[in-house]
C-alpha cells in the first residue's frame, strides 16, 4: 500500500517501517527492497554499507535479485572496494537462477575484461541467454558486437514482437541494397 500509493498516499517512512517488519521476520523481499531504499536515500539516508547489509540478508535467503545487486556493488565499488571476481560470483549466482540482468551483467564482464579474460564469445553467450528473456539491453548488445566485427553473425537469429525470424545477416543484406 504505502510502497505503490494504493489506496493510501505514497509515504517512504511508513513503506520502510512496513518492509522492516517483515524483514525482521525473514522476508527476503523486504529484505532486498529496504536494500534498495538505503541504496537510493528512499525514505532513509542514502548508505551502501546498510544496503549492502540488507542486500546480503537477502541474498542469504534467496533472493537472486539482491545476489545481483550485490554484483553491483563489487562491479561498480558501492560501499565496497571494487572487485570484478567477487561481481561474477554473485552474478553468476543470481544468473544460475535465470535472472537475465544478471547474465547480461555477466555478458558485460566479459566483453570489457573485468575480472575474465575479455571473451566475445562468452560475451555473447550470456548475452543471448538474457536475450531469450526478452532483455533488450541484451539484445541491443549482441549488435554491437556484431557491428563492431567482434562475433560472427552467421548463425545470429533475432527475434522482434513481430517474430520475423530475420537473420542479422539478412538484415545486412538489405542496407547494401
Amino acid at each position: 500500500m504505502y510502497h505503490e500509493g494504493i489506496a493510501v498516499k505514497q509515504d517512504d517512512f511508513k513503506k520502510f517501517e512496513w518492509f522492516q517488519k517483515s524483514a525482521n521476520q525473514g522476508d527476503s523481499d523486504a529484505q532486498y527492497r529496504i536494500g534498495i531504499m538505503y541504496y537510493e536515500g528512499s525514505g532513509v539516508e542514502q548508505d551502501y554499507q546498510k544496503a549492502m547489509q540488507w542486500y546480503l540478508l537477502a541474498a542469504n535467503n534467496g533472493s537472486f535479485d539482491a545476489q545481483n545487486n550485490i554484483g553491483n556493488f563489487y562491479e561498480h565499488g558501492y560501499g565496497v572496494t571494487q572487485n570484478y571476481d567477487k561481481a561474477f560470483e554473485w552474478y553468476i549466482k543470481a544468473a544460475d537462477q535465470g535472472l537475465d540482468v544478471a547474465q547480461l551483467n555477466i555478458g558485460g564482464l566479459y566483453e570489457n575484461g573485468y575480472g575474465v579474460p575479455q571473451d566475445y564469445d562468452k560475451a555473447f553467450e550470456w548475452y543471448q541467454k538474457a536475450a531469450d528473456q526478452g532483455n533488450q539491453e541484451a539484445s541491443n548488445r549482441i549488435g554491437k558486437l556484431v557491428m563492431n566485427g567482434k562475433i560472427d553473425d552467421k548463425d545470429i537469429t533475432i527475434f522482434s514482437t513481430q517474430e520475423t525470424g530475420l537473420t542479422l545477416g539478412d538484415l545486412e543484406d538489405s542496407s547494401e541494397n
